[in-house]
């Protein structure tokens, strides 16, 4: 197992060499700081029985988490035009404005 220093002085040197190819105090920060943002989707999503799992799942994407139709799209590997036709009809069918899901 490395020791304390030893780590903390190859972290130096790899930020030393990061400076030198133009990366700023912020940029260094940011690549450290960036953790992927993990996803997770309540099963109460899914209860609604008169929606289908692509329509609550867009319909949760959309309305509770706040992503756009490109994202959604991305995240499931979908057409933006799918996701968009998905929400639409699960808006209708729920006649609602905004979809309920269990926090």
């Amino acid at each position: 197992m490395p020791e304390k220093e030893d780590i903390t002085g190859k972290m130096g040197n790899l930020i030393e060499n990061l400076k030198a190819k133009g990366f700023s105090d912020k940029d260094i920060l940011k690549l450290f700081s960036k953790k992927e943002k993990e996803l997770v989707i309540p099963i109460g999503v899914f209860q609604n029985r008169s929606l289908g799992l692509l329509e609550s799942l867009t319909l949760h994407l959309k309305d509770r988490v706040g992503l756009s139709y490109h994202q959604i799209a991305v995240i499931l590997n979908r057409d933006d035009r799918t996701i968009w036709t998905s929400y639409n009809q699960a808006k209708k069918k729920l006649k609602t404005t905004k979809f309920k899901s269990p926090p």
